[in-house]
């Protein structure tokens, strides 16, 4: 890696973003275009700020919609809008053909793992949705074990921090074993093969059940015990996978790591 940075969303980007799947079809059209544009020249400030050329752009877009299950994944921020903004060839779209041959799109970066870091016996990433890979009967095996920061920082927002730095607020809180096991109990968890999950599904399955325990008008204490249990539960549901293959060594990545 010869240089690296992190360049967090506007505001306006965020809430566009985290409203577009409710938008009409010509406001997905025009954000798709508007946000390959805004990524192409975040790059070009970047090659230009760091004195780099590039031989080529990779770029994943930011997920709208996964419902691999109806063939369909969608990621905006126009690959040719990019091109245009950079003047460089651009490899995007990375789920749709593997969705269109029958899986599911995700993880994004199995092979990385293998070929990057494979001498860990798996990798875990904790991000908006916790994921791992491994090798098992001599091939890589990679799916989506549950929701993490999606959860986390949702309730986190509740209490006015875009996350929970340092699990301070889940720390105050105190685990409620109803609600641990509402949550365990989702049909997720007993899907056997390649897996993945969506925000659809977050909405419709995780967060009613966190919804339901905290209230119309939750309290402070009630939202960190949520995070305190969410917590227990993303750590109970990665050590199921995690004694299940017998993982020794573990590589651990992400915003929530």
């Amino acid at each position: 890696v010869v240089a690296a940075d992190t360049v967090p969303y506007m505001a306006e980007w965020r809430q566009r973003l985290s409203t577009l799947e409710h938008a009409s079809a010509y406001e997905y059209a025009l954000a798709n275009v508007e946000l390959g544009h805004y990524m192409g020249k975040t790059i070009s400030a970047f090659l230009g700020k760091n004195n780099l050329t590039a031989e080529a752009i990779a770029s994943h877009g930011h997920t709208i919609f996964h419902q691999p299950h109806l063939g369909l994944t969608t990621q905006i921020g126009d690959g040719d809008a990019i091109a245009a903004e950079t003047d460089l060839p651009v490899v995007s779209n990375f789920r749709t053909l593997d969705v269109a041959l029958g899986g599911q799109g995700a993880p994004l970066v199995p092979i990385g793992d293998e070929l990057l870091f494979g001498q860990y016996d798996a990798c875990l990433n904790l991000g908006g949705i916790a994921n791992i890979s491994y090798r098992a009967d001599g091939k890589r095996v990679a799916f989506d074990i549950c929701p993490c920061n999606m959860a986390l920082n949702r309730l986190a927002a509740m209490l006015g921090y875009p996350y929970d730095k340092g699990g301070v607020n889940a720390r105050g809180g105190q685990v409620h074993t109803c609600l641990l096991h509402e949550l365990d109990a989702l049909e997720y968890y007993t899907a056997t093969g390649p897996k993945s999950l969506g925000k659809e599904w977050f909405v419709d399955q995780f967060w009613p059940v966190v919804k339901g325990f905290i209230g119309v008008v939750p309290s402070l204490s009630m939202v960190r015990d949520a995070l305190a249990t969410v917590s227990a539960h993303i750590a109970m549901q990665i050590g199921r996978v995690l004694e299940a293959q017998n993982i020794g060594t573990l590589l651990v990545t992400g915003g929530g790591a």
